[in-house]
């Protein structure tokens, strides 16, 4: 990504459209949250689940995530926690398949799951990945 300052400045810009609004999809499906981002430009690309929540992130390639580290850059993601777990081994296979590329068989697999938290990281500013979960 030629341009990641420009990116992640309007990527944050998006997001500040969502943040102080993030209590209304708690007890919602994941589905309900991701129309959102993409009614606000926000793409997610990438992802990684753990046993407790699902982190999605707007930057897919590793070229690039690799480029942000050098240049000590904040990449902006967030994190999901659900009211109920996810057959972590399903969550497993699938990203094994597709590696951690966001695509239709991930979505379809999260989608029905109930939203029990968000948090948002690294939006503090490119340079600074200081502040707490927003």
């Amino acid at each position: 990504m030629v341009d990641y300052p420009n990116f992640y400045n309007q990527t944050i810009s998006n997001l500040n459209n969502i943040i102080p609004n993030k209590t209304n999809y708690y007890n919602q499906p994941l589905s309900v949250f991701l129309q959102n981002l993409s009614q606000n430009n926000l793409s997610i690309q990438s992802y990684y689940p753990d046993s407790g929540y699902l982190r999605l992130m707007f930057v897919g390639d590793a070229e690039t995530r690799s480029e942000i580290r050098k240049k000590d850059y904040a990449n902006p993601y967030i994190d999901i926690y659900f009211t109920q777990t996810f057959d972590f081994q399903q969550a497993t296979a699938i990203i094994n398949q597709y590696h951690w590329f966001w695509n239709t068989t991930a979505e379809n697999f999260y989608k029905s799951l109930i939203i029990k938290n968000i948090t948002f990281w690294d939006t503090n500013g490119l340079t600074n990945k200081n502040g707490g979960p927003q």
